[in-house]
């Protein structure tokens, strides 16, 4: 379950594989590898994550093995270009069983639930060992100051029809009223190809359906999870929409989601 109160962090995952290395396809999205859906914008909220996936072109191979040998490296660094952690070092050995010459990758970054809002970069360096050589991007973000907003979203783009699906996030610093409560609406519907709702919305009131024992005045988050019955296959959108009425502010979520059928028989839209 997704903790407002993490420290700071980044973790390199799956580090990836092809003729003079090359980073292409850097893609921030909502969920780890290659599932999420697309990240729209560069701001993050206070004890956000950010997932981002990318592929790794041009790696050289050792001719006896077929294995390419590198190492990923990946830094953040704030608006004064202070690092904020030892540089994260992860070395791959990968074969390309399925030939080709691309190694898919992801990465991820977790910021505090205290981190000074601000301008924030992130270096990733891929050394091919084998070439001797190494390529360098950078993706740049904002830190947002703290308000009320949907952070730490886990939101596949894609489902397999009959298969549990289910969208993840937490509502952070929701308004309290002069009795230290919120009041606080959210709406997740979920829309056809061409907007049309094709079911009821789901709709969460707070503080009606906070978790037992939740103390906003101590952590003033709430995670939430939407399952949804992936019943048939096709192209939906799922749009959730949150409403502080007392501090008066909103925040939105939407996404396309791909659900495939796992037979691989014919579609049915019905």
């Amino acid at each position: 379950m997704w903790k407002r109160c993490l420290p700071l962090l980044a973790l390199a995952a799956l580090p990836a594989v092809a003729d003079a290395v090359e980073i292409k396809n850097f893609r921030p999205c909502y969920a780890p590898v290659y599932l999420g859906a697309e990240r729209k914008g560069d701001k993050l909220m206070p004890g956000d994550k950010l997932f981002a996936t990318y592929d790794i072109v041009g790696l050289k191979t050792d001719p006896k093995t077929g294995k390419a040998n590198f190492v990923t490296i990946v830094e953040l660094f704030d608006a004064g270009a202070n690092p904020l952690f030892p540089a994260k070092e992860t070395p791959s050995e990968p074969a390309f069983h399925l030939g080709g010459a691309r190694v898919p990758s992801d990465l991820h970054v977790q910021m505090g639930a205290n981190q000074k809002p601000g301008k924030y970069r992130i270096r990733l360096t891929i050394r091919d060992r084998l070439a001797n050589e190494q390529q360098s991007m950078i993706h740049q973000f904002e830190l947002v100051p703290p308000s009320f907003g949907i952070a730490g979203v886990i939101a596949p783009s894609i489902g397999f029809s009959g298969l549990p699906y289910a969208t993840d996030f937490a509502l952070v610093d929701l308004t309290l009223d002069a009795h230290k409560k919120p009041n606080v609406e959210v709406v997740m519907q979920v829309r056809d190809d061409s907007g049309k709702p094709v079911s009821p919305p789901v709709i969460s009131t707070f503080p009606n359906d906070l978790p037992v024992g939740a103390d906003l005045q101590t952590e003033n988050f709430v995670p939430i999870r939407y399952p949804i019955f992936l019943n048939r296959p096709g192209r939906f959108t799922i749009d959730i929409h949150a409403k502080d009425h007392v501090g008066k502010k909103e925040a939105r979520l939407t996404y396309p989601l791909t659900v495939l059928a796992l037979s691989g028989g014919k579609r049915i839209d019905n």
